[in-house]
Parts: C-alpha cells; sequence; structure tokens
C-alpha cells in the first residue's frame, strides 16, 4: 500500500502507520518553539535542576498516493476506516522515530484515477513520558548530596541529671506563684532539658510561663496527674523519673 516500487524505480515507503508502509510526500511538521523551553531551579550553591517545560504534542501533514491494480479506487477504504478509528504506531526517521498518533485521512478529489487516489494525511502525536525532541541532547544534572539540618537540642550527661534529682528532691514543695529561689531554677532546669520550658525563662521565679510548662507536664502523664500547675510532691515524683 502506497508503494512506489512497481512504478518509480528505487522509491519505497518511508513512513508505517499501524504496520502499513505508506510513502509521504512533502512532510509539514508543526514544531512549537516552547516544546524546548526549560524551567531553571537554583539548587545549594548555585546549581540549577532542569525541567522540560510543557510538552507539546507533534502535529505533522504529508499527502500519499495509493495504488490499486483492480481498477477500484476504494480498495483500501476498510484498511484507513480502521487506522484512524483508534491511537496507532507510527514509525518514521523523518518524524523522529517511533510515537503513538492519530491519523486521518482525507481523500484528495483533484487528484486521482481508477487506478491511483491521493489522500491528505494529518498526523497528531499523543505525547507520553518517554515522547522526545528529534535531535536533541537530553540535559543530565549530576546528583546532589541532600544536607539535611537536625534541630539543636539541650543535652546533659547522666551524671548532671542524678545530681539534678536529688537537689530538686530536697526541695520543699509545693511551689507558690511568685516564689523566688535556686530550688526553682533546679525546676526549670529539668523542664528545660524535658523541653517544657524555653532557656531563656530559667529566672528563678515560678512565674506564668513555668506554671504552663508544669501543666505541659502534668498533661503528658495522660491522666495520672492533675493537670493543675501546682507542682507538688506527687508532679516532683514523676519528674524526676524522666
Amino acid at each position: 500500500m502506497g508503494m512506489y516500487d512497481d512504478i518509480v524505480t528505487g522509491v519505497s515507503e518511508n513512513v508505517k502507520i499501524g504496520g502499513y508502509p505508506f510513502y509521504a510526500e512533502n512532510i509539514d511538521a508543526d514544531e512549537p518553539f516552547n516544546r524546548r523551553d526549560y524551567e531553571f531551579k537554583p539548587l545549594l550553591n548555585g546549581t540549577l535542576k532542569a525541567r522540560r517545560g510543557k510538552y507539546i504534542q507533534r502535529k505533522f501533514s504529508f499527502t500519499t498516493t495509493l495504488y490499486s491494480a483492480n481498477g477500484r479506487p476504494d480498495a483500501h477504504d476498510k484498511i484507513l476506516s480502521e487506522l484512524q478509528s483508534k491511537p496507532v504506531e507510527v514509525i518514521s526517521q523523518a518524524m523522529g522515530g517511533m510515537f503513538m498518533a492519530i491519523v486521518t485521512f482525507r481523500r484528495n478529489i483533484q487528484e486521482g484515477s481508477r487506478y491511483h487516489t491521493e489522500y491528505d494525511v494529518d498526523i497528531t502525536e499523543i505525547p507520553d513520558k518517554k515522547s522526545k525532541i528529534p535531535g536533541e541532547t537530553p540535559l543530565v544534572v549530576p546528583n546532589i548530596k541532600k544536607i539535611s539540618a537536625t534541630k539543636k537540642t539541650t543535652k546533659t550527661t547522666t551524671k548532671e541529671e542524678n545530681n539534678l534529682n536529688k537537689s530538686l528532691n530536697k526541695c520543699n514543695v509545693p511551689f507558690r506563684k511568685g516564689q523566688k529561689n535556686n530550688c526553682v531554677k533546679l525546676l526549670q532546669q529539668k523542664l528545660i532539658n524535658l523541653g517544657f520550658l524555653n532557656k531563656k525563662y530559667k529566672t528563678g521565679v515560678y512565674d506564668t510561663r513555668t506554671v504552663d510548662a508544669v501543666k505541659s507536664f502534668q498533661r503528658s502523664t495522660k491522666g495520672k496527674l492533675t493537670v493543675d500547675g501546682i507542682f507538688g510532691k506527687y508532679t516532683r515524683k514523676y519528674l524526676v523519673k524522666k
């Protein structure tokens, strides 16, 4: 189908549509410029990560002549109808290799006879993730080692923690709001070590922020302690175990 071998020596098909050979004349391609666009994103020390822009499907059109030795111009209608009723595979080096496409055939009544018929053919690519632009070298971006930022935490040794707990056990409880002494400062240090109080609030005063931190600790025991913000013997008992 569509081959010139039997009429013109040395000229044969240059495109296959759905496995059928055709000779395409005057191939016209629609190559949108923005298919070659890239978006650049700076990474780390000026390294660029490239990403292909939106891929616009390729479109081609050409004319082809089909021959019918039996003198029936409609001899190929069934095959052409089948090819343009579903996505088909197109293979053509001039069009960039192999790709899937929607194809339409239009009979050109100005050029035809009982033994040959000319068709105008339109091919519209169905792009997928593997679609490539013919002749374009892919841009390779080197692997970049990921740098993870770790949150800084206050670290204390086991010995320091044991000494803190012993000192806190010697303090007279309960603490009252507004109370100011070294025992309150020990409590605040313990709350800081456990992450319930910011270290900048280690003032030695049993203030609102310290009361709230004690409440947060009491709440973390999931019902074992009353959430009242009072640092008494039961709250201390659970606190020094941490």
